[in-house]
């Protein structure tokens, strides 16, 4: 079993879940933390969400999630598809 958090920032949180939805998880039950969400030999955690102050009138949300998965292979097929979900291009 192999395992990788990320922090995400600027990301609703709903929106993370539909990413991890349409990388081939399973919809959880329900949106409460800690917001769990299965896949084929993966499983991704929603940990927590906070405020985080970017400078003092400037906050984002970050939300971090633990990713488990059988083996490298797996987890890092997961994290790529992932990853293109949440890219964002500044401007």
């Amino acid at each position: 079993m192999v395992e990788h958090v990320l922090e995400l920032r600027g990301i609703p949180l709903s929106h993370l879940v539909a990413y991890l939805v349409e990388c081939g998880g399973d919809p959880p039950p329900d949106e409460t933390l800690p917001i769990v969400v299965q896949g084929h030999g993966w499983q991704a955690e929603v940990l927590r969400e906070e405020s985080v102050r970017i400078t003092s009138r400037f906050h984002v949300n970050a939300v971090f999630i633990r990713f488990h998965a059988d083996d490298d292979h797996t987890l890092n097929r997961l994290l790529d598809r992932f990853r293109i979900k949440v890219m964002r291009v500044g401007g």
